[in-house]
């Protein structure tokens, strides 16, 4: 942006100016922090896994992997409220992705 903290705006006109640059910005973070909201729920058993477990990288795909197939077989288990929602789904892989780093020493 380019007023300064300390700039004085002196008539309506660049009140109005500075005003509608404010929008336009902040309706761009908007955008912006949707679409990455967007890409986390669509990808957060990845993504997670990737951070949280301490294996290579091959490793942590195939984890992930046996993770996501266990986790489609309790989604199916569980009571037709939960199935296809993001919260149950991600409680239960950061559950499992704790137990894993609980129980496994890094090597």
């Amino acid at each position: 942006m380019s007023l300064q903290p300390n700039a004085k705006i002196d008539n309506l006109e660049k009140l109005r100016f500075e005003k509608n640059k404010l929008e336009i910005y902040c309706s761009y973070q908007e955008k912006l922090l949707g679409l990455q909201l967007e890409h986390f729920k669509g990808n957060y058993a990845k993504i997670i896994g990737d951070n949280l477990l301490h294996y290579d990288k091959t490793q942590t795909i195939q984890v992930n992997e046996l993770l996501d197939s266990v986790n489609n077989l309790i989604a199916n288990l569980l009571p037709g409220i939960f199935k296809g929602k993001f919260l149950p789904g991600f409680i239960l892989k950061i559950l499992q992705l704790v137990m894993i780093n609980t129980f496994t020493k890094k090597r």
